[in-house]
């Protein structure tokens, strides 16, 4: 059954990109090419995705991610063919291939998105240095330009983040600005490039750019132009290792070359001949290649001299630029500047830590800043990706501010040998870089490292994952695994063995020692057997399953069989023209499996027969014991950890389950001193709490005794509130009673005018009945017509009644329905006032209770008691805002019911407006004045309810305010409970603070100790290395004690680089005592220093943080105070408005008089409008009632005439003179009678 693989972790980074390898595509994710696959690392969580789609067979050497961080472009090369892929990153899909057609491309070493993100700008390799733009989503060729017109390498493009047109290209010789306009990139600008060599640039903001030279200088260009120097001030390169030699023998051969000069100039002699310097320069070659033959190590030659700008990073406030040795340094833009020297200010300095002895491996290669500016990233050219957070430098220390790894270390140049345990989920291995990692394929993390002096060849780990053994240059040494290191245990003497391998037991382990198979027991470290027959070096050692035998294959294209307990050969296949580098087994050791430098062959070791072959490519392949993971790795340095399914993706399982074991090995001193530090820190964290705690006290009197102070002052300014509220009261009680007086006055007033108005009236009644008198006789003559006109009178007046009854009953209907719903709605509002101040007496009940319970429980329950009372406070403040809610619900029906009262009012003007009006319409026609002075009674009615009505709402109104009042105390009760609750919540809070303030003091000072702990620890690391490295000169010595020449040379190079250290260690031991004593009491003062420091920054954040509470309570008090003083001045305001309308104030005297006149004048007229009123309607029932009886009379005698008339029965002009004579009599009675009446 066939497997198949999927990525599951991948720990490398390629070295194959040219530049930028590491890229943000988002806040938390990061993007870099590893092996043949390109990361997207989550820092966060620590795990990984892939981009789908990478080409096989073809090697990154460039990428870039667009401005908006949707898009990747990725530069492939392969076949001798160079093409860019664009990826989209949401799906992790390949979008767009770009391949040129009309022009040849290699390779691109440098790639760049526009600001608008459609097109990307690709700079070829060697020798063109071309730009192509490209319209990336047509796959279209936009414009085209070569890059330099020299011979130097150009390394970087990049376009400008805001406009889209402008791009700059920085290398050797070269620094260009390009524009472009109508499909062409057009150069403009600087043109002064020719003997500075640019190694990166950055473009900051729209139009300034950033670059950085080989020889340590920050160049400043706006619009294309160059502006001025940026120096880098008060940075130590720590320079070590091959760069150290190389800027050695650089200056020495500047200083000869400067004596020569100086030799020219003085005339002194002629210059050296030529030969004298070819001999130099051959000095000068043999000793860097000697160097490196002393170093022994298989690793590119780097091209720097460790003072080089070789990065830059820009964000919105400034710039990071990577100096030197693993160096950057943060600058930032000032706004106000009087010169070029402060127009960026340097502010911090980051260093990457000794994680080698090479200071060549910390050199920048990539720096990165996150888009949410929190995390800068750093890669280097051996292999490594460092993170630091912007956002915590400002609290770090100097000594601080170093870089940590994003994820792990890793291995840097060709991984040489891996191995992994059974028992454990470890694998080992070990590269060209002269380290041994072990890696945790479970929890995909770095267990241990450890750097070595010399080169390790191989190395495999027992089966319990406990031990490591290494092959080395003279030496096999076996190496405990411990938790946080890798420690010597035993050594053997075996030279430049290539091939180790523990039995599956453990109990055995196999070296090749040349042709010789050396067989050990881990029990004794004795060696126990020793095979000899392969007449070339060994390659591969194998076990079979149960450690019986051992299978070996040697470069002589033998495979032997060997049997552990006899140490004699069983079999054997011999085919001389194979190199053969591998050999397996299956676990009935019946079959083989043979590989060489192209094929694999399975054999049969009965018959020596070769039954297939396959393509075989040069990479490490292993399996896991449980058969989930494959680990591969090649001559890069990338660690890929496979996940094995079958075709329907599941997962094998062995036959029994395998658990890991988890137990790590720690050594009885280390436990020893961790136990000691952790007693210190103990005893110091009680000593501090109670130093805490006295401090915390004396606090909380202070502030008890600045609360009461505070407290007794508002209470005073409450009192003198309260003493100045009574004063207006009683102000107000006088005005009231000055007020009665003046209205008692004006009453007076009234009535006399009203007896004044009655005699006047009088008059003119005697007047009106001497009209009457006159108008009688007429009567006689107007009977007739009068009694056709009474009827249409009487008609009329029925219409007009109905009318005038319709009218008024629908209006008093209506006023009848408002008082009913005025009258509902106060009573509703009764029941819910008196319904809400049941609930708040429960509320208040119920909160009291609670209140007592929780402080009961203050004592064991701290916590629970911060969030009880941030529960409560959050309570109170609802419960306040509700009482304020239902506070300005009733302001707001009073002032309604104001405004229904100030209508009524209006509604009342109204109607004695129209009383005037009908008034005049009586003087003025006398017909309807009957109507109309019924119209007049009917409004004088409705005026007097509306009176009641008014007096009724102002009782409510006077009720309800009332009402209101002793609400408002308990809202300020409630106030001032919560502001109590408040400050014993603040209170808690500060003595939280406290305590977080000691836990982290104490955490400083466990981190100082462990800094110390480790730099002691990586002082002793690099002592051994050193101690190692002297060791391997000392044996390459011995090596030629017969070539006495080469002996000199190597001593004397190895004095050359150990003199001084040696000389420096001779010092006595007394001395190195008291220096080291020396160091640790300045050591322990400067951290004693730092706590002081840091304590008093604590204590003085405390107390501005106090200092801001109380101008906070202050500011609420001022707020309060002038309320109040608002609401006084109302008050005043509305007492000197009733001052002048009852003429109280001199200053509106004129006003006052003029009002009281109006008043005067109003009441006067209603009087006299009253009184002519009920006077017009007396008259008008007593003529109606003597027209009536007039009426009836004259109906009677009518009624009398015609029964005469009957009763005689002769016509008219016979009737006697008695018959006429008895009519007039009857006529004369009736008149007569009339005017008695």
């Amino acid at each position: 059954m066939f497997a198949h693989l999927h990525p599951k972790y991948v720990f490398g980074l390629s070295a194959t990109c040219k530049s930028n390898n590491v890229w943000f595509t988002d806040n938390n994710t990061i993007m870099y090419p590893a092996g043949n696959a390109v990361v997207m690392l989550n820092l966060d969580q620590k795990s990984q995705t892939f981009l789908h789609g990478v080409e096989k067979q073809k090697s990154t050497t460039c990428l870039a991610v667009s401005h908006n961080r949707m898009y990747a472009a990725l530069g492939h090369t392969g076949d001798g063919e160079g093409s860019i892929a664009v990826f989209d990153l949401k799906s992790n899909k390949r979008a767009k291939t770009l391949v040129s057609t009309d022009y040849k491309v290699t390779e691109y070493v440098s790639l760049c998105f526009t600001a608008d993100n459609l097109h990307v700008i690709g700079l070829t390799a060697a020798p063109d240095f071309t730009c192509v733009l490209w319209k990336w989503d047509r796959s279209r060729v936009v414009a085209m330009v070569k890059a330099t017109g020299g011979l130097g390498p150009v390394y970087e493009v990049s376009t400008s983040p805001m406009d889209s047109n402008l791009i700059c290209t920085a290398g050797k010789d070269c620094f260009k600005f390009y524009r472009f306009n109508e499909n062409h990139l057009k150069q403009f600008g600087f043109q002064r490039a020719d003997e500075i060599h640019f190694l990166s640039c950055a473009w900051y903001k729209s139009d300034k750019m950033i670059a950085g030279t080989a020889d340590g200088k920050l160049m400043l260009f706006e619009r294309g132009e160059y502006r001025h120097d940026i120096a880098i001030k008060n940075v130590k390169n720590e320079i070590t290792g091959a760069l150290a030699e190389k800027a050695r023998l650089r200056q020495k051969d500047e200083t000869m070359r400067k004596s020569n000069a100086a030799i020219e100039t003085l005339g002194g002699g002629p210059p050296p001949p030529a030969s004298q310097t070819d001999v130099t320069m051959i000095h000068v070659a043999s000793s860097v290649q000697q160097l490196q033959v002393d170093q022994d190590v298989d690793r590119p030659t780097s091209k720097f001299m460790g003072d080089e700008i070789t990065s830059i990073a820009t964000y919105s406030k400034g710039f990071a630029a990577a100096y030197g040795v693993g160096n950057v340094v943060i600058f930032e833009e000032q706004l106000v500047y009087t010169g070029p020297d402060d127009h960026y200010k340097q502010m911090y300095l980051i260093r990457i830590p000794h994680s080698t002895s090479e200071s060549e491996d910390r050199i920048i290669k990539t720096l990165a800043i996150s888009p949410n500016e929190e995390l800068l990233l750093a890669s280097t050219y051996n292999c490594n990706i460092y993170s630091f957070q912007l956002s915590s430098v400002e609290i770090k220390e100097p000594d601080e501010m170093v870089f940590e790894f994003a994820n792990c270390s890793y291995h840097f140049g060709p991984i040489l040998s891996l191995d992994v345990a059974i028992r454990k989920s470890l694998l080992v291995t070990c590269g060209a870089d002269k380290f041994i990692r072990v890696w945790n394929f479970l929890a995909m993390t770095q267990e241990a490292q450890a750097e070595f002096a010399e080169e390790i060849y191989c190395v495999t780990i027992h089966p319990m994952g406990l031990f490591v053994l290494a092959g080395m240059v003279d030496k096999i040494r076996m190496y405990t695994i411990l938790m946080n290191d890798i420690r010597e245990l035993r050594e053997w003497p075996v030279r430049s063995c290539r091939e180790l391998k523990f039995s599956n037991g453990g109990h055995y382990f196999a070296a090749a020692n040349g042709n010789i198979l050396q067989l050990y027991s881990t029990t004794t470290l004795e060696n126990v057997a020793n095979m000899k027959g392969h007449s070339n070096k060994i390659r591969k050692i194998y076990w079979t399953l149960d450690d019986n035998k051992v299978i070996t294959a040697g470069g002589d294209g033998a495979i032997y069989e060997w049997d552990v307990q006899t140490g004699k050969r069983t079999a054997d296949l011999v085919k001389r023209e194979s190199k053969l580098a591998s050999v397996v087994a299956t676990p009935d050791a019946k079959i083989y499996f043979a590989i060489n430098s192209t094929h694999i062959k399975e054999i049969q070791i009965q018959e020596g027969t070769v039954c297939t072959f396959c393509q075989y490519t040069k990479l490490f392949l292993l399996c896991t014991y449980d058969e989930i993971y494959c680990i591969s790795v090649s001559s890069d340095n990338t660690i890929i950890f496979w996940k094995m399914t079958d075709a329907d993706g599941r997962v094998a399982k062995l036959e029994k389950d395998l658990c890991y074991a988890t137990e790590v090995l720690v050594t009885k001193n280390d436990l020893e001193e961790r136990q000691v530090a952790i007693n210190e820190l103990k005893q110091k964290y009680a000593e501090l709490k109670i130093e805490m705690d006295y401090a915390l006290k004396r606090k909380d009197i202070t502030y008890q005794e600045e609360i009461r102070d505070v407290n007794n002052k508002f209470v005073a300014d409450i009192d003198q509130l309260k003493t100045r509220i009574e004063e207006l009261e009683k102000l107000k009680d006088k005005n009231a009673d000055e007020y009665n007086a003046y209205l008692l006055e004006v009453k007076k007033h009234h009535q006399s005018s009203l007896s004044n108005m009655e005699a006047h009236f009088n008059t003119k009644l005697i007047s009106e009945f001497e009209k009457y008198n006159a108008l009688q006789n007429l009567l006689e003559e107007t009977i007739k017509e009068y009694e056709g006109r009474l009827v249409t009178l009487e008609e009329d007046k029925g219409k007009a009644i109905e009318e005038l009854v319709d009218y008024f009953d629908s209006k008093i209907k209506d006023k009848n329905g408002a008082l009913e719903q005025a009258f509902n709605e106060a009573r509703v509002q009764m029941s819910e006032s008196e319904e809400m101040k049941r609930q708040i007496e429960e509320d208040a009940d119920q909160e009291i209770l609670e209140m007592t319970t929780s402080y009961e429980r203050k004592l064991g329950h701290e916590r629970e008691m911060n969030a009880k009372l941030k529960e409560k406070a959050g309570m109170m403040t609802n419960k306040f805002q509700t009482m304020q809610k239902e506070i300005e619900e009733r302001m707001n029906e009073v002032q309604r019911l104001h405004s229904e009262c100030s209508k009524l009012v209006n509604t009342i003007k109204s109607t004695e407006r129209e009383v005037v009006q009908l008034q005049k319409q009586l003087v003025d026609s006398g017909v309807s004045n009957v109507q109309k002075e019924k119209t007049i009674a009917e409004l004088q009615k409705s005026n007097s309810d509306l009176d009641k009505f008014k007096f009724v709402l102002e009782h409510k109104i006077k009720e309800l305010k009332k009402n209101i009042e002793p609400k408002e105390r308990e809202i300020v009760y409630l106030k001032q409970q919560n502001t109590d609750m408040e400050n014993e919540l603040d209170a808690t809070i500060a003595v939280r603070s406290g305590l977080q303030l000691q836990v982290s003091e104490l955490q400083n000072k466990l981190k100082m100790t462990d800094h110390e702990y480790n730099t002691e620890k990586r002082m002793r690391v690099r002592l051994q290395v050193l101690l190692e490295r002297i060791r391997g000169h000392m044996t390459r010595c011995m090596s030629v004690l017969q070539d006495h020449k080469h002996l000199k040379y190597t001593v004397k190079a190895m004095y050359q680089k150990y003199g001084e250290g040696i000389q420096a260690g001779k010092a006595t031991s007394a001395e190195q005592e008291a220096i080291c004593e020396l160091v640790r009491q300045k050591h322990h003062l400067e951290i004693s220093l730092t706590s002081i420091k840091r304590k008093l920054s604590k204590d003085a954040q405390f107390t501005r943080t106090e200092q801001l509470k109380i101008m906070h309570e202050n500011m609420m008090l001022v707020y309060e105070i002038n309320n109040l003083r608002a609401e006084l001045k109302r008050t005043r305001d509305k007492v000197a408005s009733y001052e002048t309308a009852l003429g109280f104030n001199a200053s509106h005297a004129t006003e006052a008089a003029e009002m009281r006149l109006k008043l005067q004048h109003a009441i006067e007229d209603r009087d006299e409008i009253d009184i002519q009123h009920d006077n017009v309607v007396e008259i008008k029932n007593a003529l109606i009632e003597s027209q009536q009886e007039e009426i009836d009379t004259l109906s009677t005698k009518i009624l009398k005439v015609h029964e005469f008339v009957h009763d005689t029965a002769r016509p008219e002009g016979a009737m006697g003179n008695a018959a006429i004579e008895h009519i007039r009599s009857v006529l004369s009675t009736g008149n007569n009678t009339n005017l008695q009446s």
